[in-house]
């Protein structure tokens, strides 16, 4: 049968032929243009993330004030150790402006405060920016009272300009070490001497900075005061801390001399430095810009530098590290601030007395009033006799001090005579406290 063989030979052949491919479907131009926008932005993230050039210009451009504040703790001295930062070519312009215009390299206080004359009792507000450290040295020195008051005393040793090169300066010379030794990596590595050269540049230019002669006229700007004399500092009413500081003619600064604002200007020569400072970091950022490899290590060096430009403006130091050696000789506190300033003004007389109106600005109580007119017709006090003791702490009622390493000091009973007025049985003593570094 012809017809049955011819269908079962057709329907082997269809069989074992093979099935047709599918149409090929065209690109939609919607889902192809975004991907293309999609692997172009992965790839500039990758590219940015590898080495982040751009970054690192607009890094350059803050942190300025926190270079200058670093500069004024450290200065003074031959070099200040000062690390290589991104905020150093905005301080560049800002000396720049400060030079020609208010004539002072250094900072303003950050916070008013007051210095009293005990003598006089004329009081006037405190622009030294070594004094307002000083101040804020001795309050972070201490924990929190529960004390209305705490008057502490010093006595100045002697003036000197030589610059105390404490934990703080140190960190400065270790901080710029390592950055060397960062800089060097991608040298020997990859023998890409870029980024030790940049590194080399901003270091001798930060360190060029620091060792003008403006930061030491500028810092200890004073006669010098050979006579006897002593004076409270405290930023007012409704604060924790006096600081008295008593000269006993050993060639102390002139406080009052000492806290005035001055603006005598800049020499030539300072403001010549600083110019070409100035231009010189605009050739530095042009070079920054122009860096595409290794940048990582130069924004390492930097943030660095940024940390221990940081530290260096924000920690307080001792007064002997800002140029101001002094010895602590008492400290009085209690619950009252009347009974503080009295017992204050029994010890070391026309010092409680010079504090009264700053503190007590109204009018008296009967016999407040009796106690203040009966001690004004006492002589002065001879700041000769202050002499440091071995326990400085006193309070006229259970004391309230605390210590940061060993919790609340130990209260003495009543019967304890003073160190330093043996007649007086009626006040305790508390053990020595001294300041941390």
């Amino acid at each position: 049968m012809p017809t049955i063989s011819s269908l079962l030979l057709l329907l082997i052949l269809l069989s074992q032929a093979p099935y047709p491919s599918k149409a090929p479907t065209l690109p939609v131009p919607g889902i192809a243009v975004a991907e293309e926008q999609w692997q172009a932005t992965s790839h500039r993230l990758a590219s940015q993330w590898r080495n982040p050039n751009d970054v690192l210009t607009i890094l350059m451009i803050i942190g300025g004030d926190i270079v200058q504040k670093a500069l004024a703790q450290l200065s003074g001295g031959n070099w200040a150790p000062v690390a290589f930062s991104f905020g150093w070519v905005s301080y560049s312009f800002n000396a720049l402006l400060l030079s020609f215009g208010d004539g002072a390299l250094m900072p303003t206080t950050p916070y008013p405060s007051l210095l009293i004359n005990t003598r006089s009792g004329y009081g006037r507000p405190n622009h030294s920016w070594v004094l307002n450290r000083i101040l804020r040295g001795v309050e972070a020195s201490l924990e929190p009272l529960e004390a209305a008051l705490c008057v502490s005393v010093y006595r100045c040793k002697s003036y000197s300009t030589r610059v105390h090169h404490d934990w703080l300066w140190w960190s400065g010379v270790i901080t710029i070490v390592i950055q060397l030794i960062i800089a060097s990596i991608p040298f020997a590595l990859d023998n890409d001497w870029a980024i030790l050269l940049a590194t080399l540049t901003g270091i001798s230019l930060s360190l060029t900075g620091g060792a003008l002669p403006q930061w030491r006229k500028e810092k200890w700007d004073a006669r010098i005061d050979d006579k006897s004399s002593s004076f409270c500092l405290t930023r007012g009413n409704g604060f924790q801390h006096v600081v008295v500081i008593c000269n006993d003619g050993r060639g102390c600064l002139d406080l009052e001399d000492l806290a005035i604002p001055r603006r005598d200007g800049c020499s030539k020569g300072c403001k010549a430095i600083v110019t070409v400072s100035a231009m010189l970091w605009i050739l530095f950022v042009i070079n920054i810009a122009g860096l595409t490899h290794n940048t990582w290590y130069l924004l390492g060096v930097g943030f660095l530098g940024m940390v221990q430009n940081v530290s260096t403006a924000a920690m307080p130091r001792r007064p002997e590290a800002v140029g101001m050696p002094l010895e602590l000789v008492a400290r009085i506190s209690d619950h009252k601030v009347m009974k503080t300033l009295m017992e204050t003004e029994r010890r070391f007389p026309s010092v409680g007395a010079a504090l009264v109106k700053t503190f007590f600005p109204g009018e008296l109580f009967d016999d407040e009033q009796r106690f203040w007119t009966a001690r004004s017709k006492k002589p002065r006090s001879d700041t000769k006799r202050v002499e440091p003791v071995d326990q400085p702490y006193v309070g006229t009622s259970q004391p309230v001090i605390q210590s940061k390493r060993h919790g609340p000091l130990p209260y003495s009973p009543p019967s304890t005579k003073l160190p330093m007025d043996p007649s007086n049985s009626q006040l305790p003593c508390l053990p020595s406290r001294r300041m941390t570094t």
